[in-house]
């Protein structure tokens, strides 16, 4: 066996660790993850250890890496695709819902970023550019050039005008300069996040020069592929029932199109991505901008407002930082008590999840996190959202920096990871609208049904209300349909 192991891969280009060798030997299906290794191009490392074995196995057991995309015989697989997508079926793949068991002491949150260290670790193992990866104590000895991952520690700017990171492992820490001047200097760093380091000590022996930030970052042949399905997917976030500054008029203007457009009739499913009502309590003076001051009537008048929604769209609602859950992310579904007041096509998940809707996957956030990546990231902003979205798919984290203005709860997995590479990724929170692309998943930031706050006012946020993005499952077409008129 580990002959016929040793032959597959080095025949594809990778070397092999004989600790990866045994760990092979011992799996159900050896030859089975050795098939997959060497179909996963984009991610498979240039020297195979005992981790990455281990990385593939759970992703094999779990069903998580995808069939790889052969470009020969288009045909041949557009057929099978239609034959495989299972129509109107939506399958919340993962959230945090009946699932969380933190406490909140000092155990839970060392579990939480232990995982999301570790994980990330994976993801940058498979860069060929990382291969030959040690630990920081051991990169101490060596003292030569060396490969390094940490999670951002600290972030300093000396008087010089370099950048100084304070970057730590499961066992040391040790400081990375990356100097003036160096095209490295223009990318922000934010704490917590996971980046992996190449560089060569100093004279002294104490810090790390950098000559290379490298970041888990997604494949870059994420693109759909057409699948046969002739559904398309609508995307309606922060509506925002119960303030005052709802907007009925242009609401019942997009119900009307549903109705009556024949544009409309292949829309069968409608993602709500948080901030579905306006809340109690959310803000400092909040009940003076509220008609409906009661939370539950709040949702009670959402479920009113989408009763005209034709019969054959399914609904799937999450919560944001607006609705009637903790405000901790990863956020659960909505309670029973209020999931009972929408009817039976209304489909409840979690702040993030992952759905599976006709062959395609789609992570869903609602996106208060991206308070923390404007405040931190100097060249984004609340009008191009579009690019905080594209930082977190680099960063494979939604919520990377902790004690900011996004509130984490110490879950002892952290399910803020982007460890599915998604076809669709969708969020809310800033009241914009927009679609874009980035490496070949489709990005939606999905509008408001709000017009502009006070608070948004005293900030000079100008919302984009009203519009609706939508995608075709079948061919990953996407545009936005106006109703702001």
């Amino acid at each position: 066996m580990k002959k016929r192991i040793l032959e597959l891969l080095t025949g594809g280009g990778i070397l092999v660790d004989p600790a990866a060798v045994d760990m092979l030997c011992t799996l159900p299906d050896p030859i089975g993850c050795v098939k997959h290794i060497l179909k996963d191009p984009d991610n498979r490392p240039l020297i195979l250890s005992k981790e990455d074995v281990e990385q593939y196995a759970h992703c094999v057991s779990e069903k998580t890496i995808a069939e790889p995309r052969k470009v020969s015989e288009p045909k041949k697989k557009m057929a099978a695709a239609e034959t495989t997508v299972k129509k109107h079926e939506v399958i919340v793949v993962r959230d945090i819902t009946g699932d969380s068991t933190c406490v909140g002491n000092v155990i839970d949150f060392a579990k939480l970023f232990n995982d999301r260290y570790s994980t990330i670790r994976k993801m940058l193992y498979r860069r060929r550019e990382l291969a030959g990866i040690i630990s920081i104590s051991r990169a101490k000895k060596v003292q030569r050039d060396i490969k390094i991952v940490g999670m951002v520690n600290e972030i300093r700017t000396t008087k010089n005008g370099h950048t100084l990171l304070e970057l730590e492992d499961e066992a040391d820490k040790i400081q990375i300069l990356i100097m003036k001047g160096s095209r490295k200097i223009r990318e922000a760093f934010l704490k917590d996040e996971v980046i992996g380091v190449i560089g060569s000590f100093s004279k002294d022996g104490e810090i790390i020069i950098a000559k290379e930030i490298i970041r888990p970052d997604v494949p870059m042949n994420s693109a759909m592929i057409p699948n046969g399905s002739d559904s398309v997917i609508a995307f309606v976030s922060d509506i925002h029932v119960g303030s005052d500054t709802f907007l009925p008029e242009k609401w019942n203007r997009f119900l009307e199109w549903l109705n009556k457009d024949p544009s409309a009739k292949k829309i069968r499913y409608m993602v709500m991505p948080g901030d579905l009502v306006d809340g109690i309590g959310i803000y400092p003076g909040q009940e003076d901008e509220l008609l409906i001051e009661d939370v539950f009537a709040q949702y009670e008048a959402l479920s009113k407002l989408i009763e005209p929604i034709p019969d054959w769209i399914k609904i799937v609602m999450m919560p944001g930082n607006h609705d009637a859950v903790r405000l901790a992310e990863p956020q659960p579904a909505l309670s029973k008590e209020i999931q009972n007041i929408f009817d039976s096509r209304v489909m409840f998940a979690g702040n993030p999840c992952y759905l599976e809707i006709e062959g395609r996957s789609i992570l869903a956030y609602h996106g208060r996190s991206m308070d923390d990546f404007i405040a931190s990231v100097p060249s984004l902003s609340y009008s191009a959202p579009l690019d905080a979205m594209k930082e977190m798919l680099k960063r494979r984290h939604l919520a990377p920096v902790y004690g900011e203005r996004t509130a984490i709860a110490p879950e002892q997995k952290d399910y803020m990871i982007i460890d599915r590479v998604p076809n669709i990724f969708v969020t809310g929170h800033v009241h914009s609208c927009g679609v874009s692309e980035y490496r070949g998943i489709k990005l939606i930031n999905a509008s408001t049904w709000q017009s502009q706050t006070e608070f948004q006012r005293m900030h000079n946020v100008v919302p984009d209300p009203a519009r609706v993005p939508m995608i075709n499952l079948g061919t990953g077409e996407s545009w936005i349909e106006d109703f702001s008129y």
